[in-house]
């Protein structure tokens, strides 16, 4: 998101002050202009800065000439009271932590209503995850677990490291709901899902053709019995690389309208599927002969297809695409804005996910017997199950934030700002009441693997993920805000940060598992700062931004297109001044130039003295 900067104004009394609604010829929406005048100085310089969230322009005025045509301020009458511009005084009697806490309000409600829907949709899938593990735990193989858990978390990485586009449409759709644009909706997600099917195609290739360079990555060696039971997995996995993507954008597109209990029941329908089909072909049944670790892939690749029809045939149905904005090819102007997006989010994950390669591949090379990945990949099943729920409370953050600073009514900054504050409360509450979920439900490390070693060496690092819930609220709520804001490379900049402490830390304690899972403490720790620094301090919504406001830029809803017209006039009017600045500075030095040659007996416009070629290198034509 554009950010502005606010003029600031040596105030020199007396002065007056005076707004005025200056429509500009393009836009028919008025746009309010403040400007402060000096009274009694007789010249003036006008100085104008955006505001993005607001679209709104400051103009100060300065002590140097101004041309009267040039002058954009109203002056009220000499006998008239100054109309001091809008300073908001009642927010400075506002206790911003005190709306942040919970208060069963209509904040509370409306993010109760879509949380629960948005948990459930995101906890099917760790739950049916949870299923597949504890099908291959049953073949009493640590290193089938193992070869699951590993190619898995390839195919994971492989995919959100591609899949950029759900990221971004998410808040696209969001803003163009909430101001009623159905046009803009089914254009930005038909073309959402033509970028992503072309993204899904490549990584289905890039998985089934380097399938063991890939399994490399995390430290299965080529030829082992690791990999010979996570090539088929992945293998089966990769065939289904655009289904699961367009599921994804589909997801994104429902969320970006406030639906999610339309991707709950899809999901809970797709993941039925890959319930029922994992005993029968990983262990057989009848004629049908037994697929091992495949088997789960095969399930898992079956409910992925599912969901994306699914997607495809409601999203038609509600009207949020068309089969004309479907098939059709995106301009490449528009498809050069969704790679450009891309690029941090595409730089985000890659970083987030070296970490997790990281740490995979840390599990692995610490024994050959696999026992030690059987244990991580237990472990993270039963932390994810927790972290989903932190990830439901972000995706809201993603798209409530743009919802309530596009809405036409109960809109604004300041409405989006106690939004965010009440929602990183909830991530930290949610967090502590998961951490001790997770601690309590220790004993069920049985029902994960029969294998009484994996099971001690799951122990320590089920109760550290426990510890860390709380940490994680916050860290997904805050990366959540930053995404509803579009902030895209300021996520990607923390986490290549996080990522490179993370990979530190590994090299001093990540000899052990429970090491590992302590690692991720400073990964999170770092992830946190960077998000409520944004959100406090230098991001759209922090105190002092929202302060030094005006009333009216906190109450009414942003429009986006607006303020980026408004930068663009800004910039243009700033280029100009300074070209003709920079004019005049060589006109200045052109002059001084001819003295010099005068005073040397060079006369500028004699060629014969055979120095013309000296002259014209010194002085403009």
């Amino acid at each position: 998101m554009m950010s502005g900067a606010i003029a600031r104004v040596a105030r020199s009394p007396p002065a007056v002050a005076a707004r005025v609604d200056a429509p500009r010829t393009h836009d028919t929406a008025p746009r309010a202009v403040n400007a402060r005048r000096a009274v009694g100085v007789p010249t003036s310089r006008v100085r104008v800065s955006t505001l993005s969230t607001t679209a709104r322009r400051r103009v100060v005025a300065a002590s140097t000439p101004r041309p009267a045509a040039a002058a954009v301020a109203i002056v009220e009458p000499a006998d008239a009271e100054p109309a001091l511009a809008a300073t908001a005084p009642e927010a400075e009697g506002v206790n911003f932590w005190k709306d942040a806490l919970p208060a069963n309000d209509a904040i509370d409600k409306q993010i109760l209503k879509l949380f629960i829907p948005a948990m459930l949709n995101f906890l099917i899938i760790p739950l049916v995850g949870a299923v597949d593990v504890f099908w291959v735990g049953r073949m009493g193989s640590a290193v089938a677990l193992a070869a699951q858990g590993a190619a898995n978390q390839v195919f994971q990485s492989a995919f959100w490291i591609i899949s950029f586009v759900p990221s971004i449409i998410a808040p696209v759709v969001a803003k163009a709901a909430a101001s009623g644009d159905t046009e803009e909706v089914q254009r930005a997600t038909g073309e959402a899902i033509f970028v992503a099917s072309l993204v899904g195609l490549f990584g289905m290739l890039l998985l089934t053709f380097m399938q063991d360079r890939a399994l490399s990555i995390v430290g299965i060696v080529p030829g082992s019995p690791t990999a010979t039971q996570a090539g088929p997995y992945i293998g089966w996995r990769a065939l289904t690389f655009i289904p699961a993507i367009i599921s994804t954008v589909g997801f994104a597109a429902f969320r970006g309208t406030l639906d999610v209990t339309t991707p709950m029941k899809i999901t809970l329908v797709s993941q039925m599927i890959n319930l029922i089909l994992d005993p029968i072909l990983i262990f057989g049944a009848g004629t049908l002969k037994a697929m091992g670790v495949a088997g789960a892939a095969m399930a898992t690749s079956a409910s992925e297809v599912s969901a994306a029809s699914l997607y495809i045939s409601t999203m038609l149905k509600r009207n949020i695409i068309t089969l004309k904005s479907l098939f059709r090819v995106p301009s490449w102007a528009n498809i050069g804005k969704l790679m450009v997006g891309g690029a941090a989010v595409q730089l985000r994950s890659i970083a987030q996910n070296v970490t997790f390669i990281a740490v995979m591949r840390a599990i692995l090379t610490m024994d050959s017997t696999g026992t030690a990945a059987a244990a991580h990949t237990v472990s993270a099943q039963m932390f994810q199950l927790g972290l989903i729920a932190v990830l439901a409370l972000s995706t809201l953050a993603s798209i409530l934030i743009p919802q309530r600073l596009n809405a036409a009514s109960e809109g604004g900054v300041w409405e989006a700002k106690k939004v965010a504050d009440r929602l990183l409360i909830w991530g930290f509450l949610l967090g502590c009441f998961l951490g001790c979920l997770q601690f309590a439900a220790l004993p069920a490390l049985q029902f994960f693997t029969p294998l009484q070693n994996v099971q001690e060496m799951a122990k320590a690092p089920v109760l550290i993920g426990a510890v860390q819930m709380p940490l994680n609220g916050l860290v997904f709520v805050a990366e959540g805000l930053m995404q509803g804001h579009q902030a895209f490379m300021r996520l990607a900049g923390g986490m290549l940060v996080s990522t490179t402490l993370m990979i530190g830390a590994l090299k001093i304690w990540g000899t052990t598992v429970e090491g590992v899972w302590c690692c991720f403490f400073v990964f999170n720790v770092s992830r946190l700062f960077f998000g409520l620094k944004h959100h406090f301090f230098d991001g759209p919504l922090a105190i002092a931004e929202l302060r030094g406001a005006p009333a009216e830029a906190r109450a009414a809803p942003v429009d986006t297109k607006a303020a980026a017209e408004a930068a663009a006039e800004d910039v243009a009017a700033g280029f100009d001044a300074a070209s003709k600045e920079v004019a005049s500075a060589f006109d200045a030095a052109t002059a001084e130039l001819d003295a010099v040659f005068e005073t040397a007996g060079l006369t500028p416009a004699d060629e014969s003295d055979g120095k013309s070629a000296l002259r014209c290198a010194l002085r403009t034509p």
